[in-house]
């Protein structure tokens, strides 16, 4: 069953215009080349089902339990320039306690993203982005759990009736920066009709896991995700763009 789901979105296989639930624009997980614009600013948050995330264990709770709850991400993401977009993400292990106990503190990451070329006619969109930058400037290994750099590249294709966004990126270690969160080459697809821009369907793979999903408009500053992490467990994201 999941195969035949994977070669019908390759064959209708984005436009990536949401945040993912990293926080960063993109689709469900991956980022693409679309960015806010300048002086736009997004609240959201983002749900990754339990088994998923890549958070590492830092001691006092069981090594049993590790991995066994979601994740909420929460985050604001900023346009700071026509070119810059930048995100703080507080990434929260649901129903683990924060006390000297468990010894368990949620995670906080800053990342940015600069345009390297905007889209034209013949050419895509380039964006270059890190993620957990705070880690060029320590070596505190204990404290990344979300890091990568990464080059991605996003095309529309307009069809009068469909309209096509399509997604390539590589993720790569930096500058003591490991590639955690997504490490080599990822890519995904938004569909969305021209006649009803209000919802898209979106199909991603993170480097490690297929996804899959629906992007819903309701209002203009609202955006909505709801997917599926896999192609196997519940994800969604809420977002709210000033």
């Amino acid at each position: 069953m999941r195969k035949l789901v994977v070669i019908v979105f390759l064959v209708v296989s984005g436009v990536a215009s949401g945040q993912s639930v990293t926080g960063t624009s993109g689709l469900i997980h991956i980022p693409s080349a679309r960015m806010l614009e300048d002086g736009q600013l997004v609240l959201g948050a983002g749900y990754i089902p339990k088994g998923y995330s890549t958070f590492k264990n830092r001691g006092g709770y069981a090594e049993r339990e590790r991995f066994q709850h979601p994740f909420l991400n929460t985050y604001i993401t900023y346009g700071i320039l026509p070119f810059v977009e930048v995100m703080f993400r507080y990434t929260h292990e649901l129903y683990v306690p924060v006390n000297s106990f468990t010894q368990y503190f949620p995670d906080r990451m800053f990342s940015a993203r600069f345009r390297v070329l905007s889209e034209k006619k013949f050419t895509p969109s380039i964006v270059f982005g890190i993620h957990d930058f705070g880690k060029i400037f320590t070596d505190f290994d204990s404290a990344t759990n979300y890091s990568t750099s990464y080059f991605v590249i996003s095309k529309i294709k307009d069809f009068n009736l469909i309209k096509f966004d399509l997604s390539f990126g590589y993720a790569f270690d930096l500058a003591g920066i490991q590639a955690i969160d997504i490490d080599g080459l990822f890519y995904g697809i938004e569909i969305k009709s021209n006649f009803y821009e209000k919802a898209s369907f979106i199909f991603e793979y993170d480097s490690k896991y297929f996804q899959t999903g629906l992007m819903l408009n309701p209002i203009k500053p609202i955006k909505m995700m709801f997917g599926l992490w896999d192609l196997n467990k519940p994800t969604f994201s809420l977002n709210y763009l000033f």
